[in-house]
């Protein structure tokens, strides 16, 4: 096993493992609760990589599945050490404003090798200025100007990736001309809006496409989603974005389908040379 990049890919890695052993070891969930005296939950929490067990519960867990290999028990025992860092998205002046879901979101992403999203709403987030998101985030918490502050940061943050001097994200951002017609901020934030993604646009590892209005119906008016990929041992990663909440699939039927939506999104939208006139004309009309 392998040890991947940062710690909520490493939690991710090691949960998966653990559950591996445990189904070898033909153990259920209830039987190492019940070893660990614990709640189910927490076990799987570990399993899901959305919690991090003690280093006396994992060296009673490899005891309990009887990995013997010392070799292996360094491996998953390294793993877990890094797995403990915490990310900067972890400090106490971001997490506290962090909706529920979006700290995992960011952790994921940070240790993204590509995300394509698909937005119907708004600009994607990691192409987002620091007035169009202030913008977007201020009308669900007003008056609340300090936590909005802190959500730009955080969004400023992600951005740095994109521009990385070595392995910067790839991004493939296809969003809805109607994104582009809605005033959020204001005439003014939209047009500069605008020019950051052109300018953006220019770079390798970023790919920009529209989808124009005129397309009528298509799969993307269900609603806006990001795909995360991984390094190759790392299975891909769907973050639906809803008011009711937010939501992580990882089923690989499921993954399927929104990467086969968000292949045909691709194939109707305007390629990236049509999508930066197209971008430029809606500028110029502001």
């Amino acid at each position: 096993m392998s040890d991947p990049q940062g710690p909520t890919v490493r939690r991710r890695r090691l949960g998966s493992e653990l559950r591996r052993l445990r189904d070898l070891a033909g153990l259920r969930l209830e039987d190492v609760a019940k070893v660990l005296e614990c709640s189910t939950s927490k076990i799987s929490r570990i399993e899901t990589g959305q919690g991090l067990a003690k280093a006396l519960e994992l060296r009673a867990m490899l005891d309990l599945y009887g990995v013997t290999d010392e070799d292996a028990r360094l491996v998953i025992n390294d793993i877990h050490r890094r797995a403990s860092e915490s990310g900067w998205w972890e400090q106490d002046e971001y997490e506290a404003v962090l909706p529920s879901g979006l700290g995992v979101y960011v952790g994921l992403e940070y240790d993204a090798r590509l995300v394509q999203s698909w937005e119907l709403s708004w600009v994607t987030g990691l192409l987002q200025t620091p007035d169009y998101a202030r913008a977007v985030m201020s009308s669900s918490r007003v008056g609340q100007s300090d936590e909005v502050d802190r959500l730009v940061d955080v969004r400023i943050e992600r951005q740095k990736r994109l521009t990385a001097s070595s392995d910067p994200l790839e991004l493939w951002a296809v969003m809805d001309e109607s994104v582009f017609r809605r005033p959020i901020g204001g005439p003014d934030v939209v047009r500069n809006q605008i020019r950051h993604i052109l300018e953006l646009a220019e770079l390798p590892n970023v790919n920009v496409q529209v989808c124009p209005l005129s397309k009528g119906m298509h799969p993307g008016l269900r609603g806006s989603f990001s795909i995360l990929e991984f390094g190759p041992a790392d299975p891909r990663v769907v973050y639906v974005e809803a008011p009711s909440g937010n939501l992580f699939v990882e089923r690989d039927s499921q993954v399927r389908a929104f990467r086969s939506s968000y292949t045909a999104l691709t194939a109707i939208a305007l390629d990236p040379s049509e999508s930066a006139a197209l971008l430029q004309r809606v500028a110029k009309e502001k």
